[in-house]
């Protein structure tokens, strides 16, 4: 039996997509194997988002080399995506997939390991405008089944000024509405509890298949899943949030109260620079009516630091905007350069050692406007979706993302319970289940 190794840097769609492909080798009958033992076939799932990223996947390609001198090693994702020839010249490297090639990993690498080794790896990498279908993965079904992750959407046209993901993904491509009810209806039939709706772009849904289709659409017939417990949406820019969309959440049964809305910046200078296409008003109107329409809703953001131009002026607005937004979390990256993009070029580059300073300021700012949101729910009784256990507890997720720990056996993972909540350490809030599971 062969036996083939993964490794994924970058994203959750990244994830996702390595735990769909695992999910095809292993029905050909493959063995999987960790990533740091001798393996036939090495597959490097790679990130390019930042430099950080670009260069963790040539050292896990190089790994994989020393590891197994004679092994296919097989790259793709966003670094292979866009450097192709770049990986290419790293030793060891035996063929190169594109992203939109991942649902025929397992041909492709048989047919390499078929082949003589050329000198050469193979490069089956395609242009941004050859990028016209929304490929599917198959829905991996290698992991517990308590939630899933649905990828509708690929690719993305915004072309932020920092941004490499227009290149590395390909313009917008949506899947068709009746597959993603098919296989939501088919998720629930498996017992899946919650469903996460993902995309690069997932708020430009249905863009690219009618000039009616949208986002709200897909809310609005997965609501009328009855067994479907839980909906939620992974991200959506906050020029997204349609009159339609807001309205198919407001009426939803089971969309999840929490709303991943990217900010990036809360300085309007930097917002233009980033080629953003709206300012912190706009974004502040769009979170005042999502708590309008969601009562306790948690709203969580990505923010960039030490964007070329950002001033200590600049982050200070950012500061305060983040206080008067109140996230309930904050993803914190700090700016990285990607040759071809027009902010690689700005004047006025950001020194590091501003950047890690800022990043930190930020991270302890976000800890402390997670506790002020965690805090309000201590003493009340909330739903939990229990996902795994964790140092003799039970872990999982309130509707509204908050992480809950509390005493309980493996029995009660993929049920949903009522907890109490009792006390907050760290980023994790502790509980009781109440009623007749409690104590079990």
């Amino acid at each position: 039996m062969n036996r083939v190794a993964f490794m994924t840097l970058g994203c959750k769609v990244n994830q996702d997509e390595t735990d769909s492909m695992i999910d095809l080798f292993k029905k050909r009958g493959y063995q999987i194997v960790d990533f740091n033992e001798k393996s036939d076939i090495y597959v490097i799932n790679t990130c390019t988002v930042t430099q950080v990223g670009s260069k963790k996947s040539r050292q896990m390609i190089r790994r994989a080399h020393r590891l197994n001198p004679d092994a296919l090693i097989v790259v793709t994702g966003c670094y292979s995506q866009t450097a192709s020839e770049e990986v290419a010249k790293i030793p060891g490297v035996s063929l190169i997939v594109g992203n939109d090639q991942k649902h025929n990993i397992v041909k492709l690498s048989e047919e390499a390991l078929g082949k003589n080794k050329a000198e050469k790896p193979e490069v089956l990498v395609s242009q941004r405008h050859e990028l016209t279908k929304f490929h599917s993965l198959p829905i991996a079904t290698n992991r517990q089944r308590h939630r899933a992750t649905l990828k509708i959407q690929e690719g993305c046209d915004n072309f932020c000024t920092y941004c490499i993901v227009p290149y590395a993904r390909g313009p917008i491509r949506s899947k068709p509405l009746k597959d993603v009810v098919e296989d939501c209806k088919q998720l629930v039939k498996e017992g899946y509890q919650e469903i996460v709706l993902t995309g690069i772009h997932l708020g430009a849904y249905g863009r690219d298949l009618s000039e009616t289709l949208s986002l709200a659409d897909v809310v609005n017939s997965l609501s009328e899943i009855t067994d479907l417990k839980r909906l939620r949406l992974s991200s959506i820019e906050p020029t997204d949030f349609s009159m339609e969309l807001l309205t198919a959440i407001k009426n939803s049964n089971n969309i999840c109260n929490h709303f991943h809305v990217p900010l990036q910046n809360g300085c309007d200078k930097i917002l233009d620079l980033m080629g953003r296409k709206y300012d912190s008003a706009y974004y502040e109107k769009v979170i005042e009516t999502l708590r309008s329409i969601k009562k306790d809703v948690a709203i969580t953001t990505d923010i960039m630091v030490g964007f070329p131009g950002e001033t200590d002026e600049d982050f200070n607005k950012t500061l305060e905007f983040v206080e008067k937004i109140r996230f309930s979390g904050i993803h914190v990256f700090k700016y990285s350069p990607r040759e071809g993009t027009p902010a690689s070029t700005f004047p006025n580059q950001v020194p590091n050692s501003i950047k890690e300073k800022r990043s930190d300021i930020l991270t302890k700012k976000a800890l402390e406007l997670k506790h002020k949101y965690y805090q309000q729910f201590l003493g009340e009784e909330v739903e939990v979706l229990f996902e795994k256990e964790v140092d003799g507890k039970i872990e999982g997720h309130t509707t509204n993302y908050m992480v809950v720990q509390a005493n309980g056996t493996k029995e009660l993972l993929g049920s949903i319970l009522p907890v109490e909540l009792l006390e907050i350490e760290g980023e994790t809030i502790f509980g009781r289940i109440k009623g007749e599971f409690n104590g079990r």
